[in-house]
């Protein structure tokens, strides 16, 4: 069980990884988070995350697999048994939250699956494809390495173009205030994600709560891409202030 690589970290968001730890008996009828959306959204991310970074290890395992074995290797890389093996490993069950009597998740093979891809889709859209690849190989073939790399074309033909997100609207303010967000900034942590993602790059939010009155609380967020602060506000709460910070580092990295 030491082979088995630790559950990688997804720094600055507790919202999402809430999410990841909540079963739904415990949710009720929230809206959706303007980034990921809801887990239902991150298992389905997930899953195709998955199902990828499986092919690509084992596409390139050496003596070469025919195309079934590829089917089958992958099919068998995530039994239920090792899925139970590395969430107990991870202590999964003493984090993860349920109402009395309506899941536990080591004796429900859907509810584990459930959780890894949520997992691999949060942190697809936190920390990119190369790190669930690096991840996934390790915990799969420990012994292998990670295919090199991902986003290198090995058959000489041009990579895809790359698809522009859509512009931030012309009457964007350079200078909302904090504390009372325009509509289209909501848009700009979307924006922000997507052209991050498109780039290969990680995007964080690292919060902290100033204090102040239970009436107004004031909270501190930085956005940090590729792990350098490129952004940060102050605000009434954290959206707010995760916003701003949001726009400051679309605006420093001249997207």
């Amino acid at each position: 069980m030491n082979s088995i690589p630790a559950l990688p970290k997804i720094e600055g968001d507790v919202d999402i990884i809430l999410d990841i730890y909540c079963h739904s008996s415990l949710k009720g009828n929230d809206s959706m988070n303007e980034e990921y959306g809801d887990v239902d959204r991150l298992v389905e991310l997930g899953s195709r995350a998955l199902d990828m970074t499986l092919a690509v290890h084992l596409f390139y395992k050496r003596p070469m697999l025919l195309a079934e074995q590829i089917t089958d290797y992958s099919r068998e890389a995530v039994s239920d048994d090792r899925l139970r093996t590395w969430l107990t490993f991870w202590n999964v069950k003493a984090k993860f939250r349920a109402a009395p009597g309506t899941c536990e998740i080591l004796e429900s093979p859907e509810e584990m699956r459930r959780f890894l891809k949520s997992y691999i889709g949060a942190l697809y859209i936190r920390n990119g494809i190369n790190h669930v690849q690096a991840w996934i190989s390790a915990l799969i073939d420990p012994d292998a390495g990670v295919p090199q790399p991902l986003n290198a074309n090995s058959f000489g033909a041009p990579p895809p173009p790359m698809v522009n997100p859509p512009p931030l609207p012309p009457h964007l303010p350079n200078n909302p205030p904090v504390t009372n967000a325009s509509p289209q900034q909501h848009n700009i942590l979307s924006l922000l994600n997507q052209t991050a993602m498109q780039k290969n790059l990680s995007v964080t939010y690292p919060a902290e709560n100033m204090g102040g009155p239970p009436h107004a609380p004031s909270w501190r967020v930085a956005c940090h891409i590729n792990g350098i602060k490129k952004g940060e506000a102050v605000g009434k709460n954290q959206k707010t202030a995760k916003e701003e910070a949001g726009r400051q580092a679309w605006l420093a990295m001249g997207w």
